[in-house]
């Protein structure tokens, strides 16, 4: 059982040993073992390329705001001056009374043409006078 039970012996020891001098001259023999890179400069980005793209947004946002106005106007949608839209288009949206009351005759008149039987007319008046 003795020889199972090693740890024993391990507990107050570390078994891990670094050789002599080592850390000494570690970051000399470490930049020997490297290979040599040129140092790069860093790249500078410029306003422009900063602003670049913010330039790029409002572009796009002035765009829109140009074609909904030419869709506005082309379409006919009131503006600041509301005079012209009330002489332009309400009287194409307001009906006019007199040719209203023309309508309403002219179906006032065919609906009694269509539910009306002449003949019948006749047969009550026979019907009564007996």
């Amino acid at each position: 059982m003795e020889t199972n039970n090693k740890l024993n012996e391990l507990k107050d020891r570390n078994p891990f040993r670094v050789p002599e001098g080592y850390f000494e001259n570690f970051t000399e023999n470490m930049m020997c073992r490297l290979p040599d890179f040129p140092v790069k400069q860093p790249k500078v980005i410029s306003i422009y390329d900063r602003v670049k793209p913010w330039l790029y947004m409002a572009a796009v946002f002035a765009g829109l705001i140009v074609l909904f106005g030419v869709l506005n106007k082309m379409m006919g949608v009131p503006s600041e001056d509301n005079d012209s839209f009330v002489k332009t288009t309400l009287p194409v949206l307001l009906p006019d009374p007199e040719a209203e009351a023309e309508e309403n005759d002219e179906f006032l008149e065919y609906i009694h043409d269509m539910y009306t039987d002449k003949y019948a007319f006749s047969y009550m008046d026979d019907y009564w006078d007996n």
